[in-house]
């Protein structure tokens, strides 16, 4: 039995969109539509895409930050146990279908309130992408990552900040730091005074919003050297959104590819960078740069722009910008299946071919 410590099934993220004078509900903002997803505990999955493809909002769904129109995100939940209830909400009996959704109350952190979503706060937490604005300015670093100790009660007052000395040490700094303001340090500090409050709580699933794209190059490699050595030390699962390829090759065991609102290819990052499926995954692999003026790559460029979220294309969304296109991907939506070796999906009624 493969235990996963996060299990997303058709996650949902609308945002309304209202017109007219009385400002009436006329249409749906499509960020996120119909996800499935697992994290292995453990594992570093990456998550790349175009800016707007809905990579954040899905990360942020999870974790609550924003409360998901329809789906189930089931977190560290027996894996046999989620996929009998699953069964149970797929049934043609409404019975069933109705004892499923009873169950899966106590199981699915997309309905949990109250007590129950803050004792699990502790368990997930998040690194975001711009530290200079996740960072309170007006307050100490000893008070920033003292926060979450305080707010969840982990530790007695007269612990806290020998507490927040531990953290701090975890990351590469130091007890002369405890009594400065964010704007004091550089752009890599307080990425690492960040991580260092997320690690506060001792989570085991974090969501690394883009946490390198913000920071330099050199910098950028010290960061993901940390979140290794952090992953291996604490056994931590990362859902890692990028839009950096390189970084994602360094640092994840899978990959997920979106294209507005869907997953379209999900597999080992080795195998995919040797040899992608999908026609977009192929297109955002040939746009990385090759430091090499001698070799020749062929270059595959996207015609047009992607397509408006409010009305996406009908049958395969990436369809319009396809090389590959054919009558079925123009009306008929694939569905992920298992490729070769079934350790990847791919969701292209063509992948076979290209």
């Amino acid at each position: 039995m493969t235990q996963n410590l996060v299990d997303v099934r058709e996650l949902k993220k609308y945002y309304p969109v209202t017109g007219g004078i009385f400002r009436r509900h006329v249409a749906d903002v499509r960020a996120v539509d119909g996800v499935d997803l697992a994290l292995a505990r453990g594992e570093c999955l990456g998550l790349v895409g175009e800016s707007g493809c809905g990579k954040t909002t899905l990360g942020k769904a999870i974790l609550r930050l924003h409360d998901a129109t329809a789906g189930r995100i089931y977190f560290e939940q027996d894996s046999d146990k989620v996929e009998s209830v699953e069964a149970m909400l797929r049934s043609p009996s409404p019975s069933e279908r109705a004892r499923g959704r009873a169950l899966s109350k106590g199981m699915d952190l997309n309905r949990m309130k109250g007590s129950a979503l803050l004792a699990l706060r502790q368990k997930i937490q998040v690194v975001f992408q711009d530290p200079t604005n996740s960072l309170d300015p007006r307050m100490l670093v000893k008070d920033i990552v003292a926060e979450p100790l305080v707010a969840q009660r982990l530790v007695k007052a007269r612990d806290v900040e020998g507490r927040v000395r531990e953290l701090l040490a975890t990351v590469g700094l130091t007890a002369d730091h405890l009594m400065r303001y964010p704007h004091e340090f550089s752009g890599g500090q307080r990425q690492r005074i960040a991580i260092a409050r997320a690690l506060a709580t001792s989570p085991e699933f974090i969501l690394m919003d883009e946490p390198t794209s913000a920071l330099d190059v050199s910098v950028q490699a010290q960061i993901l050297n940390l979140l290794r050595k952090l992953q291996e030390e604490f056994h931590l699962t990362y859902l890692f959104v990028t839009h950096h390829l390189l970084v994602v090759k360094y640092i994840s065991n899978r990959i997920a590819v979106m294209y507005l609102g869907r997953i379209v290819e999900l597999g080992p990052t080795a195998e995919i960078f040797a040899r992608p499926l999908h026609p977009y995954t192929r297109a955002l692999l040939s746009a990385i740069p090759v430091p090499d003026p001698e070799t020749k790559r062929e270059k595959i460029i996207l015609s047009g722009d992607v397509p408006n979220p409010i009305n996406p294309p009908s049958g395969c969304r990436f369809h319009p910008r396809c090389a590959h296109v054919r009558e079925i991907c123009r009306t008929t939506e694939p569905l992920l299946e298992t490729a070769n070796g079934g350790g990847r999906t791919v969701a292209c009624h063509r992948w076979r071919e290209v």
